[in-house]
């Protein structure tokens, strides 16, 4: 989508499973965010609780595809959670967790403030630097 303003939480830098990780922390400080609604926050806890939960979609029958559609459940359930959460919210946290902050730009530069005028001396702090005395080693 063209249009879509919303912030990517996938790095192409980084593998499936940090991914997936950064994908699980992110949905952690998102519950934790105020500014997320309640019914948005029942997502991702209804997802863990159909992971632990006796239903399933397939049968226990079929070995390793009855552990794939709990995985997808609670992959769709964060992602679904993410796509629903303010975009404010999901952009300030990602650039927490990814280190990279906003594009700053400096619109308008202020005067830089004046010392007021004074007859008087500056002020001069006087000091002496002594090395630190070394430890000898035991």
């Amino acid at each position: 989508m063209p249009n879509d303003k919303r912030p990517v939480i996938y790095d192409e830098n980084l593998n499936f499973f940090r991914n997936l990780i950064l994908q699980a922390r992110l949905v952690w400080l998102l519950m934790r965010d105020p500014r997320v609604p309640v019914w948005i926050k029942a997502l991702p806890i209804g997802s863990l609780v159909y992971l632990f939960s006796p239903l399933d979609f397939l049968p226990d029958s079929i070995p390793l595809l009855t552990q794939l559609d709990d995985i997808a459940v609670l992959l769709i359930g964060f992602r679904l959670f993410i796509d629903l959460c303010p975009i404010e919210a999901v952009e300030e946290h990602m650039q927490t967790l990814t280190g990279r902050g906003p594009d700053w730009e400096v619109g308008e530069q202020a005067s830089p403030k004046k010392a007021p005028p004074s007859d008087s001396e500056p002020t001069v702090v006087d000091g002496d630097y002594t090395e630190p005395p070394e430890n000898p080693k035991p």
